[in-house]
């Protein structure tokens, strides 16, 4: 096999620094953006007998204390508002907030805490409910911030990779004015519109909010971090995965020509392997999941990535774990930062 070096010469023009973002001591103050709102600033969440109540409620108190929304959580079943814990060990986020919209108004909104993470004895009860009301907030209508935006609990990430927290556990009062404005103490309930059978292009549509367990801040983070990390071509992509009634299990499945290994199991060169993204269309279902930008065949990627442990892998954080090549130069599909070969050796 080539040397890594002339191997990495193939894989673009060398660049000298990586454009990364890095996480400042100072925190940034931005407002999140919004998504769209309630018919009504009054709602109950309904929590699953399974589910962590005592994080669900805490995490609806520290919205409902602090701004116009009103939202309490008890125990209980209702498909419209609906907190549910699971576990699962083949992704990276420890919370995650599905939902649906009909011309800008939330219609129900499915939310969950990871216990693959939760229960991690780093998640103390604070951080339990820190997560928790990171989806709430999703789930009011509030969008991710970006991650250099670390005053705000829709910061994407719950911790860095040296096991700090990388956002606040309860609103900022920039999060607070967002939410006030969607829903003003005067607000006067609104009749939703009767919902249509499908969407625009027959399509029902649901969105997908994922609260990412750790923030990499570079390369070098990612590689270590991965179980494998190649270079490849998208041999093809589309192919769909789901269990049904389960949001979080839509994926979407391409093939991978592996081109070269940079860390992981050398047998995998010159192979194809299959890489799962969240989201995709699934017949009359479309799922959109927010920083998860579904491949295109033929694109030139570096992928930094985790086994799944069914012969499959997925990028990690999603499009965190994706370069394209672009211009001769490999880009990170979520910052746009530029791939750092040097900082790449032979793991």
């Amino acid at each position: 096999m080539r040397n890594n070096q002339h191997r990495l010469g193939t894989m673009a023009i060398a660049v000298a620094t990586s454009l990364t973002l890095l996480l400042g001591s100072t925190p940034m103050f931005a407002a999140p953006t919004s998504f769209g709102k309630w018919a009504s600033r009054t709602q109950t969440l309904s929590v699953s007998s399974s589910a962590d109540l005592s994080a669900w409620s805490s995490g609806a108190s520290k919205w409902k204390n602090s701004s116009n929304f009103q939202v309490t959580a008890k125990l209980g079943v209702d498909a419209t508002y609906y907190a549910t814990d699971l576990y699962n060990a083949n992704v990276d986020w420890d919370g995650n907030a599905s939902y649906s919209t009909l011309s800008g108004t939330i219609t129900k909104a499915t939310l969950n805490l990871n216990t693959y993470f939760t229960n991690q004895t780093k998640y103390t009860s604070s951080i339990k409910a820190g997560v928790a009301a990171h989806e709430i907030g999703h789930s009011l209508g509030l969008n991710h911030t970006s991650v250099v935006e670390t005053s705000s609990i829709m910061n994407p990430y719950t911790f860095t990779s040296t096991g700090s927290l990388n956002r606040p556990l309860s609103p900022a009062s920039s999060d607070i004015s967002v939410v006030n404005g969607l829903y003003p103490a005067f607000f006067m309930n609104e009749t939703p519109e009767e919902e249509p059978a499908a969407g625009a292009e027959g399509k029902e549509v649901i969105h997908m909010h994922p609260s990412w367990a750790v923030y990499y801040a570079n390369e070098g983070e990612l590689a270590a971090a991965a179980d494998l990390v190649i270079r490849g071509k998208v041999a093809e992509s589309g192919q769909s995965f789901f269990r049904q009634d389960d949001a979080t299990s839509y994926a979407t499945l391409s093939q991978i020509d592996v081109l070269d290994v940079v860390k992981g199991d050398a047998a995998q060169a010159d192979s194809s392997i299959t890489v799962t993204q969240m989201g995709g269309d699934f017949g009359n279902l479309k799922v959109y999941a927010d920083g998860s930008t579904l491949l295109n065949q033929e694109q030139d990627v570096v992928l930094f990535l985790r086994d799944n442990g069914d012969g499959t892998y997925r990028p990690i954080n999603q499009d965190d774990g994706i370069y394209v090549s672009t211009g001769g130069v490999f880009q990170n599909i979520s910052n746009a930062s530029s791939l750092n070969f040097s900082s790449l050796t032979k793991r």
